[in-house]
């Protein structure tokens, strides 16, 4: 009976694969990246030597951030898939180690070479003691002559002093070594503190009825990744038309570092509902309007009041070589999305510090006219409006103005007005002033019966200084009424355009070299004389 069992044991290890149960360690390379607005999408491949037999693959070194949900895996071969999970491993962080290995080798260094400047501290000090040793000996010796005292001094002088001076450079040594060695722990605590969190890991089951080779294609995504948008707006003249440089700014915290990969920037946010959200019942009630504390101002209010003026920065002195070239990128669009894929691998670090990417340099057409708000300000201001804008996949961002090779300021890019002009600010000229004063013998109080009537009127001047004839437009506004009982008329607006519903009037105005222009500005407010309504 004994011999029966035996044999049928020896039998059933002879026909099970000796892959059955075991799990084979595979260090997972990201070779590309797609980076959403808010998110990525890691992906890359694991080459498969199988066995006859079921393993269970453990692609690792993965970022401890997976959303478990968002796995994908393919495979490529004669083989089946049965199972993928995922896992944290606590154990070990391979893309950490070399890390700290560096800065344990640079630690032990410094280490090594405060040793040896003590060892030689300690001599010298030795030194010390020993030509103190004897020059008191010698100088406690009675038969000694003045002349033999004088050549003891001078030798012990010189002697003590260099050695002193050696032991006060070694000091100094010693300290700047352990300033930097002092950095260096700060830093590999910090690393260590990074290098204790998990790394992710994907398990694929793999069952194969024969020996083959085979691949698999993996993907997952995190969260603590994205993109923004940025943009450099140049402007030589205003005969020539805009150049836009398309940036962004790439950031990722996932916990493992972008080495070498290919990276393609989407405007597509996976992050959110991909469901038309319900439209629910709308309830309305009578409004009670909030209780409203008073006497509070300034921050106390929530009220930020400040103003910051910097001088251009000119960039005149910069050698001008040819411009370098941007870096290759290719547009795909979708129905519902589009994606800058960038042809050159790049490495992104982890932390958090964005890298900058330059998607595209675009020159575009546009249009150039002078603005001025004199209620707000004396100067006038360059205005660009370019057009067909829209075609350039344009996204909401911060802008770098430049105007004649000179840095005038920041805007924003705001593409989702529905505007089919994009108006960009290129800077004040202080060669066109405006100015608006007040026309105190046309501004004056009424009472007519049981009403105010209060009549403001403005003299608007704009002065062309330069050796050439300029477009300007001119704005200013009259007061909007929210009461019935307060009534707003404009009386004279020299021609401008009165826009009812923001109270904006505008001039389009056309100044010759040395031109100056006037405009007058009059309206009444008329309200019930028992009430207060403040005007300018």
């Amino acid at each position: 009976m004994k011999k029966y069992l035996f044999a049928a044991f020896l039998a059933l290890v002879l026909t099970a694969s000796p892959a059955d149960g075991q799990e084979k360690y595979l260090q997972f390379p990201v070779s590309h990246v797609t980076v959403f607005r808010q998110g990525a999408q890691l992906s890359g491949e694991l080459t498969l030597n199988l066995q006859a037999g079921t393993m269970d693959y453990v692609a690792g070194g993965l970022s401890p951030y997976i959303d478990p949900n968002s796995i994908q895996v393919r495979g490529e071969g004669d083989f089946i898939i049965t199972g993928v999970s995922h896992r944290n491993n606590y154990l070990e962080n391979p893309s950490e180690s070399e890390t700290i290995s560096d800065l344990r080798g640079k630690i032990k260094a410094l280490e090594l070479k405060i040793e040896d400047e003590e060892t030689t501290m300690g001599i010298l000090k030795e030194k010390e003691v020993f030509l103190k040793s004897n020059y008191d000996i010698v100088t406690n010796k009675s038969a000694i002559t003045p002349d033999q005292l004088r050549a003891l001094m001078d030798i012990y002088s010189a002697n003590i002093e260099s050695v002193r001076t050696a032991v006060l450079k070694k000091q100094r040594i010693i300290k700047e070594y352990s300033e930097e060695k002092d950095k260096l722990e700060k830093q590999l605590s910090g690393t260590l503190d990074k290098s204790r969190m998990p790394t992710g890991e994907i398990v694929v089951s793999v069952t194969s009825g024969k020996p083959v080779m085979g691949r698999l294609r993996l993907s997952y995504m995190v969260n603590n990744a994205g993109w923004r948008p940025s943009y450099d707006i140049r402007v030589d003249d205003i005969t020539d038309p805009a150049v836009i440089v398309y940036k962004a700014g790439v950031w990722q915290n996932s916990g493992i570092d972008w080495k070498d990969v290919k990276i393609s920037l989407s405007n597509s946010e996976p992050m959110t509902a991909g469901a038309l959200p319900p439209l629910n019942p709308w309830f309305i009630d009578f409004y009670a309007p909030p209780v409203m504390l008073r006497g509070l101002s300034g921050k106390a209010a929530g009220i930020n009041i400040s103003k910051r003026e910097s001088a251009p920065v000119a960039y005149d002195d910069i050698v001008t070589l040819e411009e370098s070239a941007p870096m290759p990128v290719t547009i795909n669009e979708s129905n519902i999305s589009f994606s800058f894929d960038v042809n050159l691998p790049k490495t992104i670090v982890s932390g958090g510090k964005a890298e900058t990417v330059e998607l595209q340099r675009l020159t575009v057409p546009a249009t150039y006219s002078y603005a001025a708000t004199p209620k707000l300000a004396t100067t006038a201001y360059l205005m660009g409006y370019i057009t067909d804008w829209e075609k350039y996949n344009l996204l909401p961002g911060e802008s770098n103005i430049y105007f004649s090779n000179t840095f005038t300021g920041k805007g924003f890019i705001n593409t989702l007005e529905l505007s089919d002009t994009l108006p960009v600010s290129l800077g004040a000229d202080n060669n066109i002033t405006v100015k608006r004063e007040r026309r105190t013998g046309y501004t004056s109080q009424k009472l007519i019966g049981a009403n105010r009537v209060v009549t403001m009127s403005f003299l608007l001047s704009v002065r062309n200084n330069k050796s050439k004839a300029v477009n300007v437009r001119l704005r200013d506004q009259v007061p909007l009424s929210q009461n019935s009982s307060i009534t707003v008329e404009a009386v004279e607006l020299t021609g401008g355009k009165h826009d009812i519903v923001t109270g904006v009037i505008t001039w389009d105005l056309v100044l010759q070299p040395r031109e100056t222009k006037e405009i007058i500005l009059t309206y009444s407010v008329r309200y019930p004389k028992n009430q207060k309504v403040v005007l300018e």
